[in-house]
């Protein structure tokens, strides 16, 4: 098993614990989503993938600082999220997904979109805000263990 599978592996045992039936396994167990929240990681051969709804950045061990994806999973759980939908219409065209940190700045996590919508409409936008799903504190340690691991590793 490669090391960003063995995070993935720690992190599942994580989420179980803390989430419950809340979280949802998929293809084996390789992909996972808690709940209706949006927030997902997945793991292959290749990489780990954090996500959020359709924004998501995939972190190959080769090239990519695993911590920087733990990071940023954690931070999804853990912090509130802004999300900025583009409307052509009613038609919602694009989001924008940012975390919030601390002193209200917001790490954008990445936007997507599609490509056919009607251009010829005026863009509206609505920004909505998603509470954390978990307290910082109740898996601070759990956070600690994983770094430290990968650090090893």
């Amino acid at each position: 098993m490669k090391k960003h599978q063995i995070i993935f592996e720690k992190i599942k045992v994580l989420l179980k614990k803390h989430f419950g039936e809340e979280l949802k396994e998929y293809e084996e167990g390789t992909n996972l989503t808690i709940g209706d929240s949006g927030v997902w990681i997945s793991s292959d051969d290749k990489e780990l993938t954090i996500g959020y709804g359709m924004t998501h950045t995939h972190y190959d061990p080769e090239y990519d600082d695993i911590e920087l994806g733990i990071d940023r999973f954690f931070n999804l759980l853990t912090r509130r999220k802004r999300i900025t939908e583009y409307l052509k219409g009613d038609f919602s065209y694009k989001n924008k997904t940012e975390i919030e940190l601390d002193n209200s700045e917001f790490d954008n996590m990445g936007i997507s979109m599609t490509w056919l919508f009607p251009y010829w409409k005026r863009t509206k936008e609505r920004v909505s805000f998603e509470n954390n799903l978990i307290d910082r504190s109740l898996i601070e340690d759990e956070i600690k263990e994983i770094k430290t691991m990968h650090n090893k590793t």
